[in-house]
């Protein structure tokens, strides 16, 4: 049978209608989340907010907000071209972290006391891993934050340097039991893990990080998420114990610049703190003390804070008694200094030796006092 030549006419009408056909396939939902809850009582009239983790910069946005009526429900549509983790809560309250993806349709029932999750298994690790997190806090920290409040209320100031001490020591084991949870391979083959990862990972947590990476290279090679848990890692290398600490310049309290590199040829602590932190402004008279009784034998400081507030920061530092150099970008997390430091939470040291490399990190009260006897005997 001989075939009937198709003509140009039938042609062109073919690929109209094919176009046609294309444009009228829905893309949007490709490229967006829809996120719908219900919520508790007690949170009728507040405002709910979704606020995206900058895990760079710590400078998250707030991205949308909704006011929570009598019905309890909402529903929040994003945009999206990839993976992205954000924080579901009220004003000062978070309430679940959630990892959302292009297409994805999740739904949760938020009660007082228990978060129930469908359409995102990520979600889902999320809420698992909070639940564990705040568990191992109460397990390691939360008897240590009231000791220190209680030895700083009582002015006792050998009981507030033990406290620091202890605290620092309870930190330790809570990253490190934090780390076992996230090793498991549920976990640590989904991207719920940069979570935990990028804000809580430590020097002791090399080996999981580079397994991370392996997965994530493997796995997700085109998600900004990888990009950054990449970068953390060459951060953290950056300064590990036995690097050269890495040099920044930021301002003084008279607003002039300072180069770090001009500080240098004495044991030096590099001391991050804020005014808003508590445990840093404990560990305040042991600096000062410290401070005083080591700076002719070629011990200084170098207070580098995270402050936003121009005001409140100069006041801490007139309140504390800090004669040494202090210095900030006025950015909180995400100033230059705190990023090229990897700085995401504080209190945070590193003790440089004569050449600027970094020897010890974390030291404080007494760990601090020997280390630095052992030093400039």
């Amino acid at each position: 049978m001989k075939a009937h030549p198709i003509s140009k006419t039938k042609i062109d009408r073919f690929v109209a209608l094919s176009l046609v056909f294309l444009l009228s396939i829905p893309v949007v939902s490709a490229q967006t989340a829809i996120i719908t809850g219900h919520l508790s009582k007690e949170l009728i009239g507040k405002s709910l907010k979704l606020t995206r983790f900058n895990y760079e910069t710590r400078d998250d946005k707030v991205v949308q907000e909704v006011k929570i009526g009598q019905n309890r429900t909402f529903s929040i549509t994003i945009k999206q071209s990839q993976p992205e983790i954000y924080d579901l809560g009220t004003e000062n309250s978070s309430l679940v972290q959630v990892l959302a993806k292009p297409g994805d349709k999740i739904h949760l029932e938020i009660g007082k006391y228990q978060i129930k999750v469908t359409g995102s298994l990520e979600t889902q690790y999320l809420i698992d891993y909070e639940a564990n997190r705040k568990k191992v806090f109460n397990k390691y920290l939360r008897r240590t934050y009231d000791s220190s409040e209680s030895a700083v209320k009582s002015g006792n100031k050998e009981k507030i340097e033990y406290w620091n001490v202890a605290h620092e020591k309870a930190s330790q084991n809570y990253k490190a039991e934090l780390a076992k949870w996230v090793q498991q391979p549920f976990f640590i083959n989904s991207l719920a893990a940069v979570h935990h990862s990028i804000r809580w990972n430590s020097e002791t947590d090399t080996t999981l990080m580079n397994q991370m990476v392996a997965i994530y290279q493997q796995k997700y090679p085109k998600y900004d998420l990888t990009r950054q848990l990449i970068d953390r890692v060459n951060a953290t290398k950056r300064i590990a114990i036995g690097a050269i600490a890495p040099g920044f310049v930021s301002t003084d309290t008279a607003g002039k610049k300072i180069n770090f590199h001009n500080i240098q040829g004495k044991y030096t602590l590099v001391d991050f703190w804020a005014s808003w932190c508590a445990p840093c402004r404990e560990e305040s008279p042991t600096l000062v003390r410290l401070y005083n009784q080591y700076k002719e034998k070629g011990f200084t400081i170098i207070s580098v804070s995270i402050d936003k507030n121009t005001t409140l920061w100069k006041n801490a530092i007139r309140q504390d008694g800090y004669i040494w150099q202090n210095v900030c970008d006025l950015n909180g997390y995400g100033g230059p200094t705190a990023a090229l430091y990897t700085i995401t939470a504080v209190p945070n040291s590193f003790l440089l030796d004569q050449n600027g490399r970094i020897i010890a990190k974390n030291l404080r009260g007494k760990e601090l006092e020997n280390k630095l006897t052992a030093l400039l005997k």
